[in-house]
């Protein structure tokens, strides 16, 4: 089985929606509040998993507040972390695909539902108009 494949496999274990979008890439649809859809990628060593949060714009209130409670929230994550992908805010995870199983994707899969869930609602208060800024 290859490891595009195996990915599917446990996309389709997980029992989320998912629907692929080209070549070794598939989009997540996981039962959060937000309705954040999380794109899953495979680059051969590494299975990655972003989902942009929102942009970080001249308008965007007290931007060092910002980054220090994105460390902060990265503290309580176990597999993903919140970045910069530019000027926009991502929440990531990467693993390893050769060792990656249903039960650690799932895992991972979990902890960025529960961050989409809990910290993009006190996050959107740094960010001017964030449901217009977000794009998936």
């Amino acid at each position: 089985m290859s490891h595009a494949e195996r990915i599917e496999s446990h996309l389709l274990q997980s029992g989320l929606r998912y629907e692929p979008v080209g070549d070794d890439t598939w989009i997540v649809y996981p039962e959060t509040a937000v309705a954040t859809p999380i794109a899953v990628k495979l680059q051969d060593p590494i299975v990655l998993l972003s989902v942009p949060v929102f942009d970080v714009t001249e308008g965007t209130a007290d931007r060092e507040g910002l980054f220090r409670r994105l460390l902060e929230l990265n503290a309580a994550l176990l597999h993903s972390s919140y970045g910069l992908e530019g000027n926009r805010v991502v929440l990531s995870a990467a693993h390893p695909v050769e060792t990656l199983d249903a039960p650690e994707l799932q895992a991972i899969l979990d902890d960025m539902t529960m961050a989409l869930d809990q910290h993009v609602p006190t996050l959107a208060a740094f960010s001017a108009g964030s449901d217009t800024d977000r794009q998936p």
